[in-house]
């Protein structure tokens, strides 16, 4: 029992740790991003109206950059018409919740989880790793292998998986390979499948325990591989955002600052 209660406080605190890895990688990235759009779109709503206000004032003939026109116009559109739009993304979500709500389109959703890019294969990884955690746990407790599947499938809640260790449990039944499921849905690397099979040859739990400690490594990898993707796409995008910005609210701040359209007042 004490075993049991340890190994399972050591499986809780390794995914809060990787909980908080995550978190970590995601939080700055998203700030980052909402911040250069708040600047963007509250530097146009506020700035851009007292700038024109200038030039109208003192009666330059110069104009504002057109696509700061353009966009300060679509924004006084989107504000004037903003049920619009509000009622197009609601429309839209209330479809994608009432598909993903069926058996089939929260299947199709929980798949697309696994293979989305960037994130997916970290997503499948945290899920098998969570299970063979918990298999490992349940088989040195004397638990037989389909046994430990039945109650270790209870702490994924991913119908992908969930479907593939059904597979595997009915495998068992019928004296097929347990292995096999994971095998075929593409998800699992070949090298965890085959420790899997070596371990069925030789000592489960031994490979499995090694078999976690793959995954742990794995799991590392792609989430080193993510920190260092996921700031160059972030990056990319801000980039993006800083251009247009600058085209949209500095260039009228610097056209102030510089006071050519005085000389085209004066004129």
């Amino acid at each position: 029992m004490t075993q049991s209660l340890q190994q399972a406080v050591k499986y809780l605190e390794e995914t809060d740790a990787t909980n908080r890895r995550i978190r970590k990688i995601l939080v700055p990235n998203i700030v980052q991003f909402v911040a250069i759009l708040l600047m963007l779109i509250l530097g146009t709503i506020f700035v851009i109206p007292i700038i024109q206000n200038v030039f109208d004032s003192v009666g330059t003939q110069e104009q504002l950059p057109a696509i700061t026109l353009w966009f300060s116009d679509f924004l006084d559109r989107l504000v004037e018409y903003w049920y619009i739009p509000v009622f197009v993304i609601l429309g839209i979500a209330g479809v994608i919740a009432f598909y993903i709500n069926t058996p089939k389109g929260k299947y199709n959703w929980h798949y697309f989880k696994y293979t989305m890019p960037i994130f997916g294969q970290l997503i499948y990884a945290l899920d098998f790793s969570r299970l063979m955690k918990a298999v490992l746990l349940n088989i040195e407790n004397g638990m037989r292998i389909q046994d430990a599947l039945e109650v270790s499938k209870n702490v994924v809640n991913n119908y992908v998986m969930l479907s593939v260790i059904e597979t595997s449990i009915n495998n068992i039944l019928i004296g097929q390979s347990w292995i096999e499921p994971f095998e075929k849905t593409g998800l699992s690397t070949p090298m965890i499948t085959e420790m899997l099979k070596i371990g069925m040859q030789t000592d489960l739990a031994e490979m499995m325990e090694k078999l976690v400690e793959y995954m742990q490594v794995d799991i590392d990898n792609i989430m080193e591989k993510i920190m260092k993707a996921l700031p160059q796409l972030v990056y990319s995008v801000v980039g993006v955002l800083l251009v247009f910005f600058t085209l949209v609210v500095l260039v009228p701040l610097i056209q102030v600052y510089m006071g050519s359209f005085l000389f085209s007042a004066y004129l």
